[in-house]
């Protein structure tokens, strides 16, 4: 046909002469005249020892929901209570066979000739061996939990005496800008950071819902045929600015009745998104807190990007909002990582300075106040779409997806 639609593209038997146009196979008419699923996993060029009968959904080919990668990413910060024993931590693989302190002399000098541990030829062997001793003697086995992440990043960047010079972390406190003194208790610049990444598995035709409790949780497909004892990961190095708040200013913002009122405008749209995916309604709530940070996070990467050297889709954010138990938390980290040495330019930390941080803050909210789609982005209500955000959008608020830890959600200008 004239153009590439599905009712211009047929499927022709050359033997008999049959043909169907592709269009039947999308929609409704896919539903019905696709076969049901045969159980098959072509990636793995497995299948399932029973057969699936699940209906089948054609997708485009390179189709944005074709696959959803799910990721898990980490910071790579300092845990240990010196540079040496981070160093252990970082190349266990190499030291924890170690018997004796020759086995460990033999380790040093062959890293120092390969170069495999930066770092590590700062130290002597004695030194080293020393290090696994108390190790080992007082290691009870019992490491951060890998479903709290964030917690140990928390607790390092709100540090007192955050760790200023690691291979690979670097900080630098520097003043809060004048005017949001009553707001931030703490700017924290990272001229050096690295960040970890890694493929868990894919989800196909809906994306996955990293938030969701497990039952909820569109199905992950696996990346191997049996149970992975390593996955596919990268690490890329950046910088960073984190901001932390006053918690109570905080407290005290949050219980003015327009933030109250707020908050149950967002929740009825997240009841309602819900709802229509058939999930437990009242759970998994990112909450008012969250949103208000998300989104003067999503105005400053707008606004950092203007000047800082990068292009929006590369810079990243990190949220911390967790109002459970006794360790609040309130805070974000906006940052930049890039395979090369593009992510570690210095532009955005530069930014992070008083003189300029105060200026782009005061920036970033007046282009918020109005938005080009106001009043439609203004007056949005999310329960009328069943939506996951308020006053936000594509004008003002939303960011590439690459920069957003939740793909646009729980946004709201009226909140910050």
């Amino acid at each position: 046909g004239a153009s590439l639609q599905t009712e211009n593209l047929w499927v022709k038997c050359d033997q008999c002469g049959a043909s169907r146009s592709m269009a039947q196979a999308f929609g409704t008419a896919g539903e019905q005249n696709l076969p049901r699923c045969r159980g098959r996993h072509a990636h793995l060029d497995d299948r399932w020892d029973e057969d699936c009968d699940d209906p089948a959904k054609a997708v485009l080919l390179g189709a944005t929901n074709s696959w959803f990668p799910i990721k898990l990413s980490a910071l790579a910060i300092p845990v240990g209570a010196s540079p040496l024993q981070q160093l252990l931590l970082d190349g266990a693989e190499y030291f924890d066979d170690a018997e004796s302190e020759a086995e460990v002399k033999g380790t040093l000098k062959a890293l120092k000739r390969s170069g495999g541990l930066p770092g590590i030829e700062n130290f002597e062997a004695a030194e080293i061996w020393a290090a696994i001793e108390a190790k080992r003697a007082g290691d009870d086995g019992d490491d951060d939990s890998q479903a709290d992440i964030k917690g140990p990043e928390w607790r390092v960047l709100t540090d007192p005496n955050p760790p200023s010079d690691w291979p690979d972390f670097l900080s630098e406190k520097v003043d809060t800008p004048p005017r949001f003194k009553d707001a931030f208790s703490r700017v924290l610049l990272l001229p050096r950071l690295r960040e970890v990444n890694a493929l868990l598995g894919f989800t196909r035709v809906e994306a996955p819902e990293e938030d969701a409790a497990e039952e909820d949780r569109t199905p992950m497909a696996q990346l191997s045929r049996g149970a992975a004892d390593w996955v596919p990961a990268g690490e890329v190095r950046g910088e960073g600015i984190f901001i932390q708040f006053d918690e109570e200013a905080l407290a005290t913002w949050s219980k003015r009745d327009s933030v109250i009122a707020r908050q149950e405008l967002l929740l009825r749209g997240h009841r309602g998104w819900r709802m229509s995916r058939q999930l437990t309604p009242d759970t998994n709530f990112a909450g008012v807190r969250y949103a208000m940070i998300h989104t003067l996070s999503h105005l400053l990467i707008r606004e950092l990007a203007l000047e800082c050297g990068y292009n929006a889709a590369s810079i990243r954010e990190r949220i911390y909002a967790r109002v459970d138990g006794e360790d609040k938390q309130a805070g974000l980290l906006i940052y930049t990582a890039a395979a090369d040495s593009d992510g570690t330019l210095g532009g955005l930390v530069d930014l992070g300075k008083p003189e300029s941080f105060g200026r782009l803050l005061r920036q970033a909210l007046h282009r918020a106040s109005i938005c080009s789609s106001d009043p439609l982005c203004a007056d949005h209500n999310p329960a009328k779409d069943r939506s996951l955000h308020a006053a936000a959008c594509h004008a003002c608020s939303f960011v590439s997806e690459t920069a957003c830890e939740l793909q646009n959600r729980y946004l709201d200008r009226a909140l910050v």
